[in-house]
């Protein structure tokens, strides 16, 4: 049983609950029912007997909520006709206030609607504008007897609480520049038991723009899925990818499978990806790629050296209490392991490293003033002045130095790299004050840093943001200031909709990423050092004067 019809085929990939909704045929590999379920989420209501042209627009809009079976109760507000071309995955709109209705003739019902954010069929969300609406146009027919709608826009119309619970965030997975990391990009998609397959062409279709230039994959382009289905069989999605999956060599092959493992491995019920192209199982053995997590070591910085947090040894960082007290620093840096401490002072930074018993700190550079100091995974240190007309300094593996150009027209506040150090958290004083941004950074063959590529604000809603942070590899988490004088805690994806923490019982100034994420660090204004596990703040220490986590 080799080739079978799609219409066939549909009935299996959907579930025994689904019903197809349209005949594309194609063909493809042996069918077997797929492990995967749609989800029940709310259960909106179908059309009433002798509603109004008004009443089935409305209704139609309402089923938005239900996703499940490929929203077949909101296909039955179209005509029977209309019900198999309406595409709801090809956008969605996240509406604010309620819906304006206005009846142009019997058979004309256009709905203003105010639009709060947009994703596109790929899963890609886009804040909009403040106060930005837009029209749909619904064309009404009778259809033995009732209205029913026979054109509307593709697309489903939800609120912001609606999302929150029927869409979740999917990371995506594309490589960096030198194919040694994975680099996830952010999509929301309702859990369907489609989810897979969107999740594969939204691969296939590429990253979003602002990342574009600062990722590859290792997928041919104008690769398809050949029966545009990712079917999931004992907990193995199988993707059959067209013949142009030929063209990969061996090595791009392995990498496109660590692309695909990482985008699919965190479907529930998925445990491994196996790929065939044109049906022909591909033995491919992944290549070792792992998506990396935030954090690490949290120190803290007092006059007496630098310590770590929750350490089990009271004997500072080798090296540190001497250049502490002699030179009055504001703000240090630990590469991951201990064996080298980054120190701002009043005169420069100074590099002290550890070697066996011995230990010497050396100035390293006559910056001052520095926003942000730190080490990023691929072992470089960023010198971030806080004045945007001097560049920033990264200094190599090997204490070589390069500037660093970022293009910043106003004061640097905070910057943070994320895990895999491909995407720049920066926060900037901007026209209507501090503003977060995300850059996809280029790198050399090397690792040094060449330049930002593309950029995506990150627009904060609580208040003046004092500090950023990556909490998970694509949520960054930032410190606010209320208007009230208080500091608030939120999580702000790379793009959907935040969400703010549990308020920390002090002011604070700094945050700093436990190991793996799963924790947050803040330093309050006085000196306190707080940790946020779960939703409860628990105060650790103080004279702290500087927190940092190792990188």
């Amino acid at each position: 049983m080799k080739k079978l019809l799609a219409v066939t085929l549909l009935l299996f990939l959907t579930g025994c609950a689904s019903l197809p909704t349209r005949i594309d045929i194609k063909s493809g590999p042996e069918l077997v029912e797929s492990d995967q379920v749609d989800l029940s989420y709310y259960t909106p209501a179908g059309p009433i007997a002798g509603d109004s042209a008004q009443g089935i627009v409305s209704g139609f809009l309402a089923a938005g909520t239900g996703p499940q079976n490929d929203y077949a109760v909101a296909r039955e507000f179209l005509t029977d006709s209309f019900a198999q071309r309406w595409s709801p995955d090809s956008g969605v709109i996240v509406r604010t206030g309620a819906p304006v209705f206005e009846s142009a003739g019997n058979t004309l019902q256009i709905v203003e609607i105010g639009i709060a954010a947009r994703i596109d069929e790929h899963g890609r969300y886009n804040d909009s504008e403040l106060g930005e609406k837009t029209s749909l146009r619904f064309q009404l027919v009778l259809e033995g007897g009732e209205w029913r709608i026979a054109s509307a826009p593709n697309l489903t119309v939800v609120t912001p609480p609606v999302f929150a619970v029927v869409f979740n965030a999917f990371p995506i997975y594309f490589l960096d520049a030198s194919r040694s990391q994975l680099v996830p990009d952010l999509r929301w998609f309702p859990t369907r038991a489609s989810t897979g397959t969107r999740l594969v062409n939204a691969l296939l279709a590429g990253p979003s723009k602002w990342l574009g230039e600062a990722v590859t994959t290792a997928v041919p382009p104008a690769t398809r899925l050949t029966i545009e289905a990712v079917n999931v069989q004992q907990g193995i999605a199988l993707v059959d990818f067209d013949g142009t999956a030929l063209e990969a060599d061996p090595l791009e092959r392995r990498l496109m499978l660590s692309q695909l493992r990482a985008t699919l491995l965190q479907l529930s019920g998925v445990s491994d990806v196996a790929v065939s192209i044109n049906n022909s199982a591909q033995e491919i053995i992944p290549a070792d790629l792992q998506s990396t997590n935030p954090g690490g070591l949290v120190y803290f910085e007092s006059e007496n050296g630098i310590f770590q947090v929750n350490g089990t040894s009271s004997t500072p960082l080798s090296g540190t209490t001497n250049l502490l007290a002699s030179e009055g620093a504001y703000d240090f840096a630990v590469e991951e392991g201990g064996e080298s401490v980054a120190i701002a002072t009043d005169q420069g930074v100074y590099l002290s490293q550890t070697t066996g018993l011995s230990n010497r700190s050396v100035l390293i550079s006559d910056q001052t003033d520095l926003a942000s100091l730190f080490f990023d995974s691929w072992g470089y240190l960023w010198l971030v002045p806080a004045a945007a007309n001097k560049a920033i300094e990264v200094i190599g593996p090997d204490r070589s130095v390069r500037q660093f150009e970022d293009g910043a027209t106003d004061q640097r506040i905070s910057y943070s790299l994320s895990p895999e150090g491909i995407r720049l958290a920066t926060l900037i004083t901007g026209d209507a004050g501090p503003e977060v941004s995300v850059h996809g950074l280029l790198r050399d063959s090397r690792g040094w840093p060449v330049s930002t590529l593309g950029s995506l604000r990150v627009r904060n809603v609580l208040g003046e943001a004092i500090d950023v942070t990556w909490q998970q590899n694509s949520t960054l988490r930032v410190l606010e200031r209320t208007t009230s004088g208080l500091t608030a805690v939120s999580d702000y994806p790379v793009t959907g909709p935040r969400s703010q923490l549990s308020m920390p019982p002090t002011a604070g100034t700094t945050l700093a990423t436990g190991p793996s994420g799963l924790s947050t660090y803040l330093l309050s204004e006085v000196g306190e050092i707080w940790v946020l596990n779960g939703s409860a703040w628990r105060r650790l220490g103080t004279n702290a004067t500087a927190l940092s986590t190792d990188g």
